[in-house]
């Protein structure tokens, strides 16, 4: 006679509890197809959340895309709340590009540094991220960064306004059908602007 053994049942019976467990979730195995936009232009610049901490601080973390074609840089803004100066204290960076080619990226900021009270060169602060070299997984070159920073962003200089500005650059043009992405993530804190810098 043909008996099953313990190692047959067991795994009949797991089957059936994750089929159980699936179907209770509302999975059905079937898939959905969703569109998502992964890029950003100027007029659709990324807001800012800003969290309230119980300590009067308040906390704030942003994302932004930028989607270089070539080795001109490709840009994006991420936009500061009126009258508010972001106090960043950690950006990471993710780049993916196809296998081969690797990209530059950085950011910009401005801060009233001559307290002259327009925004000028003088008030631009340019942030190079250094990147390592992750390798290439499924054709996709990765690179990575996470860097521990202390920058000051201001929304306004004078009349002049202003956002963080996030570029990259790849070391050549982006094959037909090739796709390159660098997604930053900022956090820190939030802050009105001073009114004597």
């Amino acid at each position: 006679m043909n008996k099953p053994n313990i190692h047959t049942r067991f795994a009949v019976l797991l089957i059936a509890v994750a089929a159980a467990a699936g179907a209770a979730y509302g999975q059905t195995g079937a898939t959905k197809t969703t569109a998502v936009k992964v890029t950003n232009t100027d007029a659709e610049a990324v807001p800012v959340k800003i969290i309230p901490m119980a300590d009067g601080r308040k906390a704030f973390q942003a994302r932004v895309i930028v989607q270089p074609t070539a080795n001109g840089f490709s840009s994006a803004l991420l936009q500061i709340p009126a009258g508010k100066r972001l106090i960043i204290e950690n950006v990471s960076v993710i780049t993916r590009s196809p296998e081969g080619m690797y990209m530059e990226t950085n950011y910009n900021t401005y801060i009233d540094n001559n307290n002259d009270g327009v925004g000028d060169i003088a008030d631009i602060t340019f942030h190079r991220v250094v990147l390592a070299d992750q390798g290439a997984i499924d054709g996709v070159q990765m690179a990575t960064a996470n860097h521990k920073v202390l920058v000051f962003a201001d929304e306004q200089i004078g009349t002049g306004h202003f956002g963080v500005q996030v570029q990259a650059r790849l070391n050549g043009a982006l094959p037909t059908g090739g796709f390159a992405q660098a997604q930053y993530t900022f956090s820190g804190w939030v802050e009105d602007i001073p009114a004597v810098q």
